[in-house]
């Protein structure tokens, strides 16, 4: 896959153009609205483009470091930093220039976005995954994540992340605790300078997710089942990973973020399959201090799946199905 996207990402500029000519004229024939066919060729070779271009600044940073013996130093580590907040930044500028998907962030309080936390993301789509290294390294953060192995077929990801500590999870571990350890190493990493970023739903919602999350809820922990019954837009949250972010955190606040809009954007078909569509997205985060999270692991489970709740909540006010905002739970109201 990396080579494939390598060939490709240097071929663009020679093809580009052309597919994009012909893409134009079979939208004007067709009829297509919003010239769909001529911006997705646009955005697949923005996208390879930021793509190549990204490798050869982690080549060079690798270079600089020096050939790659001094990665967990400092300077090298600000020097990942910074290539992959312009990485998210330029693919999140592509995306919603091209699409176009225009982010809404008249919710989103600026001042809730410190470092010294874990954020707890919504996960709807391929780029709600990259969202928060572009919200927090915008502000000079160290988005610190815990990811699927899934999204090591994009090499800038994979390189980055490994080099940077980002943590790589399997969706059917051999062993929980084996995958736990690292995500409570990546948590004692967390400071005034960085966040650490995890998504408890594990995968995107969809109707049969929830009800096989319901159906291993019902069997393992029936005194949640209650809770998880009531969220109808986001998979109830799988809390290990959180619950182990926060050991390695000891002091780390949580700032739980939502969005909405991302859904008919899940994959790269559906990106390509949506382009021109009127949507946007709408954000907002909440910040809870560490002093008002529970201690116990009970406990934390249970205020977890309450914030959980709030956030569904929080949704079902903003989503089209749903187009009469319900009255927020006051702790998430402001």
């Amino acid at each position: 896959m990396t080579g494939t996207l390598l060939v490709l990402g240097i071929l663009v500029p020679l093809i580009g153009p052309i597919a994009l000519v012909v893409g134009a004229i079979l939208d004007l024939v067709t009829r297509t609205p919003r010239l769909r066919r001529a911006r997705g060729v646009l955005l697949v070779s923005t996208l390879l483009l930021i793509d190549v271009v990204g490798r050869f600044f982690v080549f060079g940073t690798w270079l600089i470091a020096p050939f790659g013996m001094r990665v967990d130093g400092v300077k090298s580590q600000r020097r990942y930093k910074w290539v992959m907040t312009r990485w998210t930044t330029a693919l999140m500028w592509a995306i919603t220039r091209i699409t176009p998907l225009p982010i809404d962030t008249s919710e989103l309080d600026e001042s809730l976005l410190g470092g010294n936390a874990v954020v707890v993301g919504r996960h709807q789509s391929l780029l709600d995954a990259v969202f928060p290294a572009m919200l927090f390294g915008g502000r000079g953060l160290t988005a610190l994540y815990t990811l699927k192995e899934d999204l090591r077929w994009e090499p800038n990801m994979d390189i980055v992340g490994h080099r940077m500590g980002h943590v790589f999870v399997t969706r059917s571990p051999k062993s929980l605790e084996a995958e736990l350890e690292p995500i409570r190493a990546l948590g004692r990493r967390i400071d005034e300078n960085a966040v650490g970023v995890i998504f408890p739903e594990g995968t995107f919602f969809t109707e049969e997710r929830k009800n096989r999350a319901l159906a291993s809820i019902a069997k393992r922990n029936p005194e949640r089942l209650a809770l998880a019954k009531k969220m109808n837009f986001v998979l109830p949250p799988r809390p290990a990973g959180t619950l182990a972010f926060l050991e390695g955190a000891a002091n780390a606040d949580v700032i739980v973020l939502g969005h909405v809009g991302f859904e008919p954007f899940g994959t790269i078909r559906n990106i390509l399959g949506n382009m021109g569509a009127n949507h946007s997205i709408k954000v907002k985060a909440w910040r809870f201090p560490r002093a008002s999270i529970p201690t116990g692991r009970t406990e934390q489970i249970e205020w977890l799946f309450e914030r959980w709740l709030e956030l569904d909540e929080w949704v079902a006010s903003h989503h089209p199905l749903t187009p009469t905002s319900e009255n927020l739970p006051q702790s998430m109201a402001t």
